[in-house]
């Protein structure tokens, strides 16, 4: 069934409910009568609802659910939308959510309490505890490598790829986000604690921290329980918020890289657990100073403004840092963040999936921020926009051309709009000089602008190249032999679907942003960054046209329906 943003942002929002969990005593600072901190945090609980009501509209959630856990040890839950958008089912206090990768903490918390009892260290070496892993010899990695993302290893190569695993550059030289990685450490687990990680994290985390709602692996057998995901409902189109919407492919899921599914009311058990971690009160199944020491480890990342360590984000706010991640699954997206100096501490999740690239993390910024000020008798801060605001959008307006054809950019207030072939559309920022678009001559791709001299000259969008009027110069020339290697290529997974390679300018591309740079013969470096671990080679050719592309270990199968056009 495809759904559209107009089918569940109108009168589709839940009402608010309020849950209060036995706690602690208040934490320092916070030691005010109950009395006054209900009074105090009640305006808070009403602009962070406004704040979730914002969300669910502007990016076209079907529904989404928030836990709010205070320094006194209570919690708040609130659900907003529903939890099946044909059935308008809502949200329940035992509605499961897929956390993703926010189970990367369990994981790595169940491995800090084996290696506490002496079972293995984070120091030692991953080839001597898992002897038979097909990683490069004398590769250096370590456990904290693994729990840091800092052992170079791919984003989401298979454990046992053709040839064995590889690593881009020198265990903890640069800090590369890596399921895989996770996936040995659960290995690991397996081996020294005697179980899957699925049940040890049931074990170890949820049973004494009271989870009882939650479940450490994602199983067919216990789908009535969770709400509906959704994915875009056409995948290979960039998709933009409040684009249409059907219902995601259920996948099982074990892993220890992103397994578990819980509720808003057992996440707010975590957190507070999280947050004793950090005070020194002892947390996450271990005793004080070790818990301290685990939550507060953290290496630099090639993140601006953010470090890393044992699956927790250090993310600056103003004066404060605070304990951040994600989780992004086929039909969920996920997010908390903790203030560990007050407590306060915000997890949301929302059954979209990761392929509209949102995650609730404004939300719960925003929802500790507001519960933070507010409890120190402080005026409730303003929520940021749910979209990016670009700081000078004028730079984009202008005309651009090319051999296939023009477009023109123009501001509208502080908004831009695309104008093609006598139609106007929206264009939306998703990050640095990235757009997308509704506009139908561009919704397959995201619409790049490049710079020259820090000055819009640009642009490109899959395979074709643009110039601005104002810009002089040439567009660079295509690469026959390149263009032999483009298509479409699908892996029927939905963690990987289908890409759409293109040629442009003398460089293959995966759509419009990601370069792929030859680094050998046949092989081929993906990404941006000089060292990034991830790559490409073709197989299986007719000619010198491939049938298969092998991404980082995954093959994708050469799928073209018709040759596409070269113009709009």
């Amino acid at each position: 069934m495809m759904i559209s943003r107009r089918a569940f942002a109108g009168g589709a929002i839940g009402a608010v409910a309020a849950l209060h969990l036995p706690g602690r005593a208040a934490a320092s600072g916070f030691g005010d009568s109950a009395t006054m901190a209900a009074e105090r945090i009640g305006p808070a609980l009403n602009a962070i609802a406004a704040y979730a009501r914002t969300h669910l509209q502007a990016v076209g959630l079907p529904g989404l659910t928030l836990g709010l856990s205070l320094p006194d040890g209570s919690s708040r839950t609130l659900n907003f939308g529903v939890a099946n958008v044909a059935a308008q089912t809502p949200i329940g206090p035992a509605t499961l959510f897929q956390v993703g990768s926010i189970s990367k903490l369990m994981s790595a918390a169940v491995l800090a309490q084996l290696a506490s009892e002496g079972r293995f260290a984070f120091t030692d070496q991953i080839s001597a505890l898992l002897a038979g892993l097909p990683l490069p010899p004398a590769n250096g990695i370590t456990v904290q490598h693994l729990l840091d993302h800092l052992a170079g290893l791919a984003a989401d190569a298979p454990l046992d790829p053709e040839g064995g695993l590889w690593i881009g550059y020198p265990p903890g030289q640069h800090w590369h986000y890596s399921n895989t990685g996770y996936e040995i450490l659960g290995l690991l687990a397996q081996k020294f604690g005697g179980k899957s990680m699925a049940q040890l994290v049931e074990q170890r985390i949820f049973r004494p921290l009271g989870m009882t709602g939650s479940v450490g692996a994602i199983r067919l057998a216990d789908r009535a329980r969770y709400a509906t995901g959704y994915q875009p409902a056409n995948e290979e189109e960039a998709f933009v918020p409040g684009g249409a919407l059907g219902e995601a492919r259920w996948i099982d899921e074990a892993g220890a890289a992103g397994g578990v599914a819980s509720t808003a009311e057992d996440m707010s058990r975590l957190l507070r657990s999280l947050a004793d971690a950090a005070q020194g009160r002892g947390g996450l199944g271990l005793p004080p100073a070790l818990a301290r020491t685990f939550a507060q480890h953290a290496v630099p990342t090639d993140t601006i403004e953010m470090t890393y360590g044992n699956a927790l984000m250090h993310v600056g706010n103003g004066p404060r840092t605070y304990l951040h991640h994600t989780g992004g699954m086929v039909g969920f997206s996920s997010s908390f963040h903790l203030d560990p100096v007050s407590g306060v501490a915000a997890f949301a999740s929302s059954n979209i999936g990761f392929l509209a690239e949102y995650r609730p993390r404004l939300l719960t910024l925003f929802a500790v921020n507001a519960l933070t000020e507010a409890l120190a008798g402080k005026p409730i801060p303003r929520p940021p926009p749910v979209g990016i605001v670009l700081p000078v959008p004028a730079a984009y307006s202008g005309h651009f051309a090319g051999p296939s054809g023009s477009f023109e950019v123009r501001l509208s207030g502080a908004s831009l709009a695309i104008i093609a072939g006598g139609r106007s559309d929206p264009l939306i920022p998703v990050g640095g000089d990235l757009f997308r678009t509704a506009h139908p001559a561009f919704r397959r791709y995201s619409l790049l602008f490049e710079r020259r001299a820090n000055t819009i000259g640009g642009a490109s969008w899959g395979p074709l190249s643009y110039l601005r009027s104002e810009t002089s110069g040439l567009l660079p020339p295509s690469n026959p032999a390149l263009a032999r290697l483009a298509g479409r290529f699908v892996n029927d997974s939905p963690w990987f679907g289908a890409h759409q390679l293109v040629e442009r300018g003398g460089r293959l591309w995966i759509g419009t942003e990601v370069p792929l740079t030859p680094i050998g013969q046949n092989l081929w470096r993906v990404g941006q960054e000089p060292w990034s671990p991830e790559r490409a080679s073709f197989a299986d050719f007719d000619g010198d046209v491939p049938a298969t592309l092998i991404w980082s270990g995954e093959k994708f199968v050469r799928r073209d329906i018709q040759a596409r056009s070269a113009s709009h």
